[in-house]
């Protein structure tokens, strides 16, 4: 990211961090700041933020009184919310975190103001997951007593994704010292692609109002999150050498990974879950859908992630980035090799 005649600290991470160290130079600070405009379609996408919103407050949520549903369909929609809720969760900080590194790195004003749009975003999606579990399952799953093997089951695996959760964190919080800080904001775009077509397929699928309403909202988020992210991309891959871009592919690999419990099934070489797991998650996700919240099958899922990274294909490699191969969904691409245990950096949804 550069202006003529102007270097955007942005892209010297690596530079201001030895003089850091070094004492030649003051901590980073979000001050004196700037009102730059280097990319104009990431600005187009930030305004778009204002006529877009919504209000998850003024949805009809008594919908989801727990009385109109059996025990079991009320739990299911809970748990399946509530795992939406980890992606969400994290988003917020994610997004928070990087739109406070872009103030320190002082990057052009529509990457922070983008970012801080993208966290409020995230709150809002979580309060759709917040405000349904406590109607649907009061206390689900922070403060939920399972009565029962089938409520145990659900808690037992929502708590072991947040517990996979803190890894995710912690490197995504190690992330900042160790890598360029224009290699993990250009990752950020991977997440959108999946999550466009999803929320899309839950609000479509739905056969509640406050289900479809919710979706379709959050759909229209996540389609401004892609075309943002994508336009921030464009613009730091034109600075990036190929062992950076090659960087890229592989982080698209850790997004399918890290999303693959909502967005496909959990993926081993970092989800450490149960050995019954998916077995009882794929029994939720069915009850689910079948009383009221259109979680889309496994089949759906993947063909769905298949054609959303198919139809950005041209544009990345356009840019020199590479696809990586997904056997799982059967996407051709490069080969990136992924380790049992490899710190994930990836962005959420």
């Amino acid at each position: 990211m550069f202006q003529k005649g102007r270097e955007d600290p942005g892209l010297n991470h690596s530079k201001n961090k030895k003089q850091r160290q070094k004492g030649d130079k003051e901590p980073l600070n979000i001050f004196p700041g700037n009102w730059d405009v280097m990319t104009p379609s990431l600005l187009r996408s930030y305004e778009l933020w204002f006529p877009q919103s919504w209000d998850p407050v003024a949805l009809d949520w008594s919908q989801l009184d727990g009385g109109n549903f059996d025990r079991k369909e009320a739990i299911s929609q809970a748990y399946w919310l509530a795992k939406l809720a980890l992606f969400e969760k994290s988003g917020i900080g994610a997004f928070g975190l990087a739109a406070l590194q872009a103030g320190r790195h002082n990057m052009e004003d529509p990457t922070k103001k983008f970012l801080a749009a993208v966290t409020f975003d995230e709150c809002r999606h979580d309060e759709v997951c917040r405000r349904a579990c406590s109607r649907l399952c009061p206390g689900f799953p922070y403060t939920f007593r399972p009565s029962n093997d089938f409520e145990e089951r659900a808690v037992r695996n929502i708590n072991a994704l947040y517990e996979n959760g803190r890894r995710y964190w912690s490197a995504f919080e190690e992330a900042w010292e160790k890598y360029p800080l224009e290699l993990i904001f250009s990752s950020f775009f991977f997440a959108e692609i999946g999550a466009q077509l999803i929320f899309g397929q839950v609000a479509d699928g739905s056969g509640l109002k406050v289900y479809r309403d919710s979706f379709k909202n959050i759909t229209r988020d996540e389609s401004r999150h892609l075309t943002g992210t994508l336009a921030m991309l464009e613009r730091l891959a034109a600075s990036m050498d190929d062992k950076q871009k090659m960087m890229i592919t592989r982080q698209m690999k850790h997004g399918f990974i890290y999303l693959s419990p909502l967005l496909f099934k959990p993926v081993g070489d970092f989800w450490d879950l149960p050995r019954d797991f998916y077995e009882s998650d794929s029994k939720f996700e069915e009850l689910a859908s079948r009383s009221g919240l259109g979680v889309p099958s496994l089949e759906q899922r993947s063909k769905a992630w298949l054609n959303a990274i198919e139809k950005h294909r041209k544009r990345l490699e356009s840019m020199g980035i590479g696809v990586p191969r997904i056997e799982e969904i059967g996407l051709e691409g490069v080969d990136v090799s992924v380790k049992k245990g490899d710190a994930i950096i990836t962005s959420p949804l």
